[in-house]
């Protein structure tokens, strides 16, 4: 059963973050040759990589909405974890060369090599319109998210990136425009490699987030009951229950996962008495509804009557 979401609100987020996160990566780009500066190529690189996600992930967002098929037997919602993956180890990647990059002109340095100045003069004028551009790309997904339940991760993933590539933009610029004022201090010496320790800096600040979006990814890709949160779980425990009674069962377990948008439920129960095909599907019917009720999005329900727990003589 679909839930509450709102497809158009959707295309239209992913369209923008596209043509947003592109006129950025070029800019980026094109003033990392001006300047040479490569923290600029690794904000270049990073805001491309969000680019092309956008473009891969409206094609994984139509798949997602629609309905079961022969040949997605429980829809493609799986595709948006796979997706995400996807989008991360990317990130990494850039994140890692960045990382070597950086690492090896300073060693470099410290050997007694030059390194190439970087030019600083209207690198004010990107980084504030870097930062505003990111800022509205940051509004643009969350308000989508939040329109459609707050259950696209693919939605939430690009906000947090549009949200921390703004902060990003504005210590990027801070520091790379402040470095000059070291001239004349003891720091003075880092002045040439003020852009590569910037950007490690940069490269380990940008680290946390998507290998904790990775976890996640993995965890539903999976198929791990970590996908869902224990609260959230206890919640739809105490949602389903009055259906139950009023069917007399009595709940023995509720298996859930999550992946993508879509949960996947399944109630085992213990009947008091004997029940027809017709009173189980009436029941799977109800629990369904207090689901999506819940859950707001789309819910795979199935009720298996039993009298033995499903894991029984399972080791956890």
């Amino acid at each position: 059963m679909q839930g509450s979401g709102l497809p158009n609100s959707e295309v239209r987020a992913l369209q923008l973050g596209t043509l947003g996160n592109a006129v950025g990566a070029a800019a980026a780009l094109v003033f990392y040759l001006r300047s040479g500066s490569d923290a600029l190529l690794l904000d270049g690189l990073y805001t491309a990589v969000m680019a092309g996600a956008s473009v891969i992930a409206a094609q994984v967002n139509r798949a997602a909405l629609q309905p079961r098929s022969r040949a997605y037997p429980f829809g493609a919602s799986g595709q948006e974890p796979l997706y995400v993956l996807f989008r991360t180890l990317v990130l990494l990647g850039i994140i890692a060369f960045a990382m070597v990059s950086a690492a090896g002109k300073v060693i470099s340095y410290l050997q007694g090599g030059s390194i190439p100045t970087v030019r600083l003069d209207r690198l004010g004028w990107y980084f504030s319109a870097m930062v505003l551009l990111n800022l509205w790309l940051w509004q643009v997904f969350a308000g989508s998210w939040k329109r459609c339940g707050g259950n696209n991760s693919m939605l939430r993933g690009m906000a947090v990136s549009a949200r921390f590539d703004a902060l990003i933009s504005a210590g990027t610029g801070i520091a790379l425009l402040g470095s000059p004022l070291l001239l004349g201090t003891p720091l003075a010496p880092l002045v040439p490699i003020a852009d590569a320790l910037l950007v490690l800096v940069l490269s380990l600040a940008l680290l946390g987030e998507p290998i904790a979006i990775l976890k996640d990814a993995v965890t539903e890709a999976a198929g791990s009951s970590r996908s869902i949160p224990a609260d959230l779980q206890s919640l739809c425990c105490d949602a389903i229950n009055p259906a139950l009674e009023l069917h007399d069962c009595a709940l023995i377990e509720l298996a859930m996962i999550r992946l993508g948008r879509t949960f996947t439920a399944v109630a085992y129960v213990e009947p008091v008495f004997a029940m027809t095909a017709t009173q189980v599907d009436a029941l799977r019917l109800a629990v369904e509804r207090d689901l999506v009720r819940i859950l707001k999005s789309t819910v795979l329900c199935e009720v298996i009557p039993t009298a033995v727990h499903p894991y029984a003589g399972a080791s956890n």
